[in-house]
């Protein structure tokens, strides 16, 4: 079994068996997948995940953002009490843009070409950034948000494919445990499986389903590799402080 981290979120580890069926977390130093649908909490998940590294554990954190912009992360994270400023300013978090397109002063949308496209294998340069980051302020700790936005930069099915396994097989490697966000929709049955679902160690999910009317947020551990984890559905809440999950409570055909 590998060593576990803790989370820093409530509810998660309790879910997860360490020795003795004692309380465990996440596998040190693996690659973890994030599914959800749109306003599920992913980005919130990851940010505090990094926030509880880098303030009770003692874990630097590097953020990829794909998705929103340094500043509007900074900003969002304030409503939860989450400072990134500081921890950038101390040293023990990195908030990395890897936008694939951006605006100039003059209006215009450019691609982020030094980052995407033209390379023999998909994502290296964004690989050899992300190594480079991780490098500067001793990361124990990743977050990638979003792989959507990531596929997405590519036509080719077949190139899109070589490029996740390779980005998932280098970031095994960097000596971080990486939290990989990725979109997906609730449907009744869903029967598309991910290629990132085959190659993570870990796979979570943020449920964001109508229920009678009502939304209902719910937690899964769909796979983690190398130890036993609760295999029901559990309630989790948004609050004022983050991402809440109810152990002992579970959710019927969430």
């Amino acid at each position: 079994m590998a060593k576990q981290i803790k989370t820093g979120i409530p509810g998660l580890d309790e879910l997860i068996y360490g020795k003795g069926e004692a309380p465990g977390g996440l596998p040190e130093g693996r690659c973890v997948l994030l599914l959800g649908g749109p306003g599920s909490g992913k980005t919130i998940f990851g940010l505090q995940f990094l926030y509880e590294g880098a303030t009770e554990y003692k874990e630097p954190g590097v953020f990829v953002a794909l998705c929103e912009s340094p500043e509007e992360i900074r900003d969002n994270a304030l409503q939860f009490g989450w400072d990134l400023r500081k921890l950038e300013k101390e040293g023990k978090l990195l908030i990395v843009d890897a936008r694939p397109v951006s605006v100039t002063e003059a209006g215009y949308i450019v691609p982020t070409r030094e980052l995407f496209q033209g390379e023999k294998i998909p994502f290296s340069r964004l690989v050899k950034l992300i190594s480079d980051e991780v490098t500067k302020i001793g990361a124990k700790r990743l977050v990638l948000d979003s792989m959507n936005v990531l596929t997405l930069q590519y036509e080719s099915d077949f190139y899109v494919r070589q490029g996740t396994l390779g980005l998932i097989q280098a970031l095994s490697r960097i000596g971080c445990t990486t939290l990989l966000t990725c979109e997906m929709y609730e449907t009744r049955k869903r029967k598309e499986v991910l290629l990132q679902e085959f190659l993570a160690h870990v796979v979570l999910v943020l449920h964001f389903i109508r229920r009678e009317g009502v939304m209902i947020r719910a937690f899964q551990i769909l796979k983690l590799r190398g130890s036993k984890h609760s295999m029901q559905v559990h309630p989790m809440e948004i609050s004022d402080k983050g991402i809440v999950i109810h152990p002992k409570e579970r959710v019927i055909e969430a």
